[in-house]
């Protein structure tokens, strides 16, 4: 019995070939990771925004009803001026007897990246007891 062998290794289109394979799945994964650098920076973003706005709120909500001032009013705390190094900026509007007698709609906006990206929440504060 006579054995055929082949000891000539690879032959070069097939190298090139295994290269091409290669750096295909290589570049497709360098893109994977940029858009997952990408979307952890927006979600750290967006954590630290919605964490802005929740402060503002408990804030406002336990001054309470009769602390808060009886006029219609908005705050605005421009960028910078919030965290150390990232931008975001606050507004915080109350509207009086809104939206009925005796309630006050408290909205808090944060926004970042140039007023592009923005989180809101809203909640109403009413009077309780008598007038």
């Amino acid at each position: 019995m006579r054995k055929i062998f082949n000891d000539h290794g690879f032959n070069l289109i097939e190298v090139f070939i295994a290269m091409a394979v290669l750096s295909v799945v290589l570049l497709g994964m360098a893109g994977l990771i940029n858009i997952t650098v990408s979307v952890n920076r927006n979600t750290g973003d967006k954590t630290a925004a919605i964490t802005l706005a929740q402060d503002k709120m408990e804030e406002t909500m336990t001054m309470g009803y009769a602390d808060i001032s009886s006029m219609s009013q908005t705050i605005t705390e421009d960028y910078d001026s919030l965290l150390d190094g990232l931008t975001f900026k606050r507004i915080t509007d109350i509207k009086v007897n809104k939206p009925d007698s005796g309630m006050k709609l408290i909205t808090v906006d944060v926004y970042w990246n140039n007023d592009n990206r923005r989180v809101r929440l809203q909640s109403i504060l009413s009077k309780t007891g008598p007038d």
